[in-house]
């Protein structure tokens, strides 16, 4: 008996250090600003996007910077990088309209080049 109430004792402790366990001065991210994976993103997009001449190029440089958007909380970063992939896989300009909007998603989060 003495054995199940030190284990209990010790799961209560460790749940209450859990749930404590964050600082009381964290804040969510401002979705207005670039955070790191959507920087990363970005970034990946600005070095990529020249040399992403061919529709293989294309799809590959959308996965990767897809790979880092799906993970920011930045406004419209994850959703443009959708439309990003989804323009990869058409025509011309479709990729160039997803392209653009992600880009300009990216300089009003205040990416700079």
């Amino acid at each position: 008996m003495r054995i199940i109430r030190t284990f209990a004792a010790l799961t209560i402790a460790g749940l209450a250090l859990t749930a404590c366990s964050g600082a009381a001065d964290d804040k969510p991210a401002d979705p207005k600003k670039l955070d790191d994976a959507a920087s990363l993103a970005c970034d990946d997009f600005a070095h990529g996007y020249k040399a992403a001449q061919t529709q293989s190029a294309r799809i590959d440089l959308a996965n990767k910077v897809n790979k880092w958007a799906q993970k920011s909380g930045t406004n419209n970063i994850a959703d443009n990088a959708v439309a990003l992939a989804r323009g990869s896989e058409g025509s011309a300009g479709a990729w160039k309209i997803g392209a653009d909007a992600f880009a300009q998603s990216c300089l009003d989060a205040g990416w700079k080049a």
